[in-house]
């Protein structure tokens, strides 16, 4: 316990169900929401308050500083579809999915990133998008919300290295499939986002429970935040992971993802 020295908490999991990439199902998820559930009515109101002051703004400026007053509106509703969400959530059920370009909604990530750095940005950002990939099965605010935990991740654990670096990478990787999907099928997970960064990586004793509830390195941090990824991740009937490259000094989490059902339809029939 980052806080209390010399403290520790040990947590048991039956890893039994564990599905094809290692992701324990279960139990911590409804931890993880219901701190958020409770803090939802706080967070809305001022919530409101920023997207009218934005809007207010807006009247008042240029048509060239218009696009961060945008941001700012599009990024409150984001937040604030993303907390009805949670509150839903709690009851198991998932929100709903549909056909997703995987590389608007990281664009829209690295925008944000990169409004909250301002002119002066700490880190590099690399990207590696494969322009050809097909439509994936998710949820649009979704998908931005876990770029967004994960590259803000990705910034603060690179951020005393010489040379700060991350890369945002997307890729189509065939074999990665689940045991068994909902319907009783194999689900394939061909889509793969991945992050990465240059810092000096995960401490060893926390790697196999970072996507557990309340389990962090950080002094100010909550541990809510990669939990709540897997939980998002997950309601897209995908899966993310996490391994660490030390001979080239990088920590990668991946995010795996169907495709969306018309996009799985040409890949079978493009198959010989």
């Amino acid at each position: 316990m980052a806080d209390s020295p010399g403290w520790q908490v040990v947590t048991l999991h039956d890893n039994t169900a564990a599905d094809a990439l290692g992701d324990d199902p279960g139990a911590p998820d409804d931890a993880v929401l219901r701190g958020p559930e409770i803090m939802a009515h706080e967070i809305k109101n001022p919530l409101a308050g920023i997207r009218g002051a934005a809007q207010l703004l807006a009247r008042k400026i240029g048509e060239r500083d218009r696009a961060l007053t945008d941001l700012i509106t599009g990024e409150v509703d984001r937040i604030a579809n993303l907390i009805e969400r949670m509150q839903k959530l709690s009851g198991r059920t998932a929100p709903p999915v549909e056909a997703c370009n995987l590389h608007e909604a990281a664009r829209r990530a690295i925008d944000v990133m990169n409004a909250a750095e301002g002119v002066r940005p700490t880190f590099r950002l690399v990207e590696e998008f494969d322009p050809s990939l097909p439509p994936v099965l998710g949820s649009p605010d979704g998908l931005v919300q876990v770029l967004i935990n994960l590259l803000t991740n990705a910034v603060d654990a690179c951020k005393n290295a010489e040379e700060p670096r991350v890369t945002i990478r997307t890729r189509f990787a065939s074999g990665l499939q689940l045991q068994i999907a909902e319907d009783g099928a194999p689900l394939r997970l061909p889509i793969e986002v991945r992050i990465s960064d240059n810092g000096p990586g995960i401490d060893p004793a926390m790697r196999d429970h970072i996507f557990e509830p309340f389990v962090t390195s950080k002094n100010s941090g909550q541990g809510l935040g990669l939990p709540l990824v897997r939980k998002l991740v997950r309601d897209m009937n995908g899966r993310v992971t996490h391994d660490r490259d030390e001979e080239n000094g990088l920590t990668h989490f991946r995010i795996h993802l169907p495709l969306a059902p018309q996009a799985r339809a040409r890949t079978l029939e493009s198959r010989p």
